[in-house]
């Protein structure tokens, strides 16, 4: 599960993976080209009562 990209305060572009995994989150990162540590790392909590594990990587020109 993504979700679109979002603009942040520094205008800088940002693209969240998320999965109910950890492992699936990381897994899910690198399908899509992403490698090593997010620029932010975070859980919500979803609606069946599980956590879903969010990692937020930079694109297009930043560093990842």
């Amino acid at each position: 599960m993504t979700t679109p990209l979002v603009k942040s305060t520094r205008d800088e572009q940002l693209e969240d993976v998320s999965a109910f995994d950890m492992r699936d989150a990381y897994r899910l990162a690198e399908r899509r080209g992403f490698y090593g540590a997010p620029v932010e790392q975070y859980e919500d909590p979803a609606p069946n009562g599980r956590r879903l594990h969010v990692l937020r990587y930079r694109i297009g020109g930043g560093r990842q």
